[in-house]
């Protein structure tokens, strides 16, 4: 952890700013910290510094699933493949932005994983914060340690242990859905974004109304799905049946099991139209894999539409720029813009 990342943090507990409790050794603004303890002055609640992360996690969180949940994330993420070809476009594309978009900026990485668009972000010209309650950060902290703008910090997304309005941009893709509730998830993190700031998220979406389905936006690739909506609207829905089928079973399974249960569907992943009753379509193999599993493990999983992601930004305060074209399945994402606040007369 590196001396000038205190400032941007605060208490989950509390949203109070936090201070250094304890230090392995003197402080050096040249060399990153890597142990001791953070403390909140209100709530006097303290956080451990281990192996150069601070980990502001709420107070004991008595839900099993949520740690069931950074189980399955850290399983899965230290079996990624790493970082891949396509990060960089993919990334971009996600955020609907352009690379100059990011140099300078302070940016916020809600849900990073492994990191992999942390460090595209990074070398994009940012100083970014890297944010996981799962421990599969641990692959991040070997270049946060190298790179003077990459911040490493466990923490839940339902309460962020940052300071609100800090962040030039906030991104999280296909992560909130994955919290307790993916609406507070939303409000919490759209929180973090400064005054005129930008939020990107998406979400796992669903076939929901037909006359939603009917105007989502499509990729250019994907122009066969708008010649037959109709039917994309009920491929979309027969896969989300099975999907629930199975995770009925595959959450409860020990993770090994669903893992070796995953390489099947990896393989269908790669048969046409069949393809699209499973959970990924990569091309690589080992990602379909991880996709799948990703997909049928985790205790918490929503589904939205992009009317419900329009509301949140409405709700959150924020001006709604652009819509994610997608697939056959929806992909409901958002570009949005915090407002300024009004001024008091």
């Amino acid at each position: 952890m590196k001396m000038g990342f205190l400032a941007w943090l605060a208490s989950p507990c509390c949203g109070e700013a936090v201070r250094f409790a304890s230090l392995s050794r003197m402080p050096d603004p040249k060399v990153d910290i890597e142990a001791g303890a953070l403390a909140c002055g209100s709530c006097c609640c303290e956080y451990p510094i281990i192996g150069g992360v601070p980990r502001l996690l709420p107070r004991e969180q008595n839900d099993k699933r949520v740690a069931a949940t950074s189980r399955s994330f850290t399983w899965e993420w230290t079996r990624y493949p790493g970082s891949l070809a396509e990060d960089e476009r993919v990334f971009l594309e996600e955020c609907q932005l352009e690379a100059a978009d990011l140099k300078d900026k302070r940016v916020l990485d809600a849900g990073c994983g492994m990191g992999r668009y942390s460090l595209v972000a990074l070398a994009l010209g940012a100083e970014v914060a890297a944010l996981d309650l799962s421990e599969s950060w641990a692959r991040l902290v070997p270049a946060a340690r190298e790179q003077a703008g990459l911040h490493v910090v466990q923490g839940d997304l339902l309460k962020p242990p940052f300071r609100p309005g800090l962040f030039d941009l906030v991104y999280s893709h296909g992560v909130l859905h994955h919290t307790q509730d993916t609406h507070q998830a939303f409000l919490a993190v759209a929180k973090l974004v400064k005054p005129e700031g930008l939020l990107s998220v998406w979400l796992y979406g669903k076939a929901g109304r037909f006359a939603d389905f009917a105007t989502n936006p499509l990729r250019p690739d994907r122009a066969w799905v708008g010649r037959h909506r109709r039917l994309a609207w009920c491929v979309v829905g027969v896969r989300h049946l099975i999907s629930d089928l199975l995770r009925v079973f595959t959450t409860r399974l020990p993770l090994a099991l669903t893992y070796l249960l995953c390489f099947p569907l990896a393989m269908f992943g790669a048969l046409p139209l069949v393809k699209y009753l499973t959970f990924s379509v990569h091309p690589r193999f080992q990602v379909r894999l991880i996709e799948n599993f990703d997909w049928l493990t985790p205790p918490f999983q929503s589904h939205h539409t992009k009317e419900e992601l329009a509301a949140w930004c409405e709700e959150a305060g924020l001006d709604l720029l652009k819509v994610l074209p997608h697939g056959l399945v929806p992909k409901p994402g958002v570009l949005a813009r915090r407002r300024r606040a009004a001024r008091r007369s």
